[in-house]
């Protein structure tokens, strides 16, 4: 998955319109095979009673009342719950659990008391893993089918994580003018939450949240305000390597003096002797997912090592890695086995980011040339492949839209090609390109399967299908699921190993 976030500002909009765009013409395709008369439409604030069918990729939960859909924040599949209408929209209805009527045996109470506050860093906590396991493959099924039009899916079983809980390796977390530090509620995003536990989380990162702000309260230091864009401090990221425990606090920052930073990356680095780097980002946008424009060492190093696949990777603050280390190595032996790549085999890695599969693919044999947007991503997969002695991985710069063709002509078409774009996909000409690059095998690695689909059906033409479809659990208590699709060439693998694309 790429450049996932967890409560540092707005989601991708587009995509989250996407999704649940996807999720309502499911619901009401499966309406309208059995007509009615439709009854008078809810308002704002009305309650209904409404039986939950299911749990939707968007992390609401689907029901109907009186044929109406309605999608439901904090229920649970097989229950009966009271809700409030939110919001009526032309084809749906919106709404939020006011009482649990008949409770589901899939219900669990909640780890964390931020999830009953709204906190935006979980959508499933009150639901038994095993039914999130279900409700993710099933996402990743009735997408793959309906919006990709594919039939007959070599689905395999779900790769659970091995622990629900502190699987993350960074978080990222919101200054509030009133001195707050912590998560934003879901959809409130001039609000925070000050964080007083966190299970996705290290223990450790919570008391350095908690010790930050105290040190900001203390010393009465100016935070940012969303709403007039004024104020020094801005977001708190904090980064952990599970191979070396080592840990890295960054302080993003509008430009400006801060004249306490020594003062407090001092104070950050006596709450955890793990602390190895205290760094300063300076971004001068509003826009909470803009690039910093400079990055400066207050404390230690300026980047922590994690290790994946018996890999080293430099990580700085605003490195692209997956925040679920171990399911990492479950997903880089996933697709270097997918791969299947024999020595001297030519294979390609679009949307490298710093090199995690390109560089697992040289370490078995393979030539890789890795394109990716970042400059600042293919500096650090150089210096990855540098560190571990790898000198058969080349790295490019650029859109992979422009850059493809400059890498297939220096070094011709590529065996094997493995892309890991963002959740918006890689779009109908990067997907077109990729396939008249004409590669024996595809491995698709994905973030969010409605777009997942969207790009498979632009392989239709050219006549790759698929032969492993594959969902890991990268972050439990959330309806994100990771994808790994292999797809073949015509002729590579027997008839029934494959799905086929509809026409």
């Amino acid at each position: 998955m790429r450049r996932q976030s967890l409560g540092s500002g707005p989601p991708d909009v587009g995509v989250l319109h996407w999704t649940l765009a996807s999720a309502v013409a499911g619901e009401v395709d499966s309406l309208a095979k059995h007509p009615k008369t439709e009854p008078p439409r809810p308002r704002p604030g009305d309650e209904l009673s409404v039986t939950i069918d299911r749990l939707a990729y968007g992390g609401e939960a689907v029901g109907r009342h009186e044929g109406l859909v309605v999608f439901v924040t904090g229920a649970a599949p097989g229950e009966t719950v009271r809700v409030r209408v939110r919001a009526v929209q032309r084809r749906h209805v919106e709404a939020d659990v006011v009482a649990v009527e008949k409770a589901s045996s899939e219900r669990v109470n909640p780890r964390c008391i931020h999830f009953a506050q709204g906190c935006g860093g979980c959508s499933w906590q009150h639901v038994e893993e095993d039914a999130q396991l279900r409700a993710k493959s099933e996402a990743v099924r009735d997408s793959l089918e309906r919006v990709g039009g594919l039939r007959d899916l070599p689905l395999r079983p779900i790769i659970a994580a091995p622990s629900p809980w502190h699987y993350r390796n960074k978080m990222e977390f919101a200054f509030h003018p009133d001195g707050l530090l912590g998560l934003h509620p879901r959809g409130a995003w001039n609000r925070i939450l000050p964080l007083q536990e966190c299970f996705l989380s290290p223990p450790s990162t919570v008391a350095l949240v908690k010790a930050a702000q105290e040190f900001v309260r203390q010393e009465k230091l100016p935070l940012h305000d969303p709403r007039t864009h004024e104020g020094l401090l801005r977001e708190m990221i904090v980064r952990q390597s599970r191979a070396t425990g080592e840990i890295m606090v960054g302080i993003v920052t509008s430009p400006g003096r801060f004249e306490a930073a020594p003062a407090m990356a001092e104070h950050l680095a006596s709450v955890d002797r793990n602390v190895v780097s205290v760094v300063r980002a300076i971004r001068a946008s509003v826009n909470t997912a803009a690039p910093v424009q400079e990055t400066v060492v207050m404390r230690g190093h300026d980047h922590i090592t994690e290790v994946v696949g018996g890999l080293r990777f430099r990580i700085g603050i605003e490195t692209f890695f997956q925040t679920n280390s171990a399911q990492a190595e479950r997903l880089v032996a996933l697709v270097r086995e997918l791969a299947d790549c024999s020595h001297g085999c030519l294979a390609m890695d679009v949307y490298c980011g710093v090199g995690m599969f390109a560089l697992a693919l040289a370490g078995a044999g393979a030539k890789v040339a890795g394109v990716e947007l970042s400059e600042a991503s293919i500096v650090a997969a150089r210096a990855n492949a540098a560190a571990n002695g790898i000198a058969n991985a080349y790295f490019y710069a650029g859109d992979a839209r422009s850059v493809l063709p400059r890498v297939l002509a220096e070094h011709g078409n590529p065996r094997v090609l493995v892309l890991d774009p963002p959740r918006s996909g890689a779009g109908g000409k990067v997907m077109r390109r990729i396939a008249r690059s004409d590669p024996d095998r595809i491995v698709y690695v994905s973030c969010n399967p409605t777009t997942l689909a969207r790009d498979l059906q632009e392989l239709q033409p050219f006549g790759y299908r698929i032969s492993v479809v594959q969902p890991l659990d990268l972050f439990p208590q959330t309806y994100h699921v990771e994808t790994v699709v292999a797809l073949d060439r015509c002729g590579r693998h027997a008839p029934e190993e494959r799905a086929f694309l509809s026409s």
